[in-house]
Order: structure tokens, then sequence, then C-alpha cells
């Protein structure tokens, strides 16, 4: 009897170590892994804002904005099928989607300090100020 037992206990112990150890999450396979996709939503959001600063009416963005998704996933070899799964996938693991906008956040940033400080009036050169305020 002993021996009918022990396989079952052993399977039965087997499975609740197994159930019970760290959950690895993996991400499917289907899912935009995290640095592309801190990519992809790092255009998404350059072309959403594109868009915002236009004055546009809704259905002018609109088409703009479907033209702009299609040369975006195109670029970064996706669908937009593939970027919702991913999206849908992260919201649902939200340490994860934190992690990706940190990131995002951090590119967008690092974009604006470079554009700010090429904005940035310069003096004209010496030889072409005006002589009128000098004495």
């Amino acid at each position: 009897m002993k021996k009918f037992f022990a396989p079952i206990i052993f399977t039965l112990a087997f499975s609740l170590f197994v159930s019970c150890s760290g959950k690895t999450d993996s991400i499917p396979s289907k899912i935009i892994p995290q640095d592309k996709m801190v990519e992809v939503l790092v255009d998404v959001h350059l072309a959403e804002a594109s868009a915002d600063n236009r004055g546009l009416n809704t259905p002018q963005i609109n088409m703009m904005m479907a033209a702009k998704y299609d040369s975006l996933f195109q670029k970064h070899e996706t669908t937009f099928s593939q970027f919702k799964d991913s999206y849908d996938y992260y919201l649902d693991h939200s340490d994860q989607l934190a992690e990706i906008y940190s990131q995002v956040v951090s590119k967008l940033t690092t974009m604006e300090t470079k554009l700010s400080a090429g904005r940035k009036i310069k003096p004209p050169p010496k030889e072409k100020r005006d002589t009128i305020f000098q004495h």
C-alpha cells in the first residue's frame, strides 16, 4: 500500500512546489519587448504632440494620425494590432508599464532639453552688434 501512495504524494508535493515557487512572468512572444516598446511609445507621443499643436479639427487630426501611425509602425516593424495587444499586456502588468514609461519620459525629456539648448538666443558676433549703445 505504501508503494501505491508514494508516486501520488510525490506528484502532489511536486505540483505544490511548482505552483508556490516564484512566479516567472515571461512575456509572450507576440508581445513587443520592453526596450522596443519604449521606442514605439516615444514615437507615438511625438506624433500625437505634433498633431495636437497644428490646430486641426478632429477629422483632420484623425486622417493625419492614421498616416503617421502607419509609417511609425512600419519603422518599428510592427502592426497596430501587435502594438495594441502589447499595450494591453503591459496595462495588466503595471510594474513593467511603469518601467517602460519611466524610460519614455526620460527619453522625451532628453530630447526636449537638447531641442531647447539648440534654440537659445546667442548674441550676435561682436562686429555685428549695434554701435549706437556702445561707448
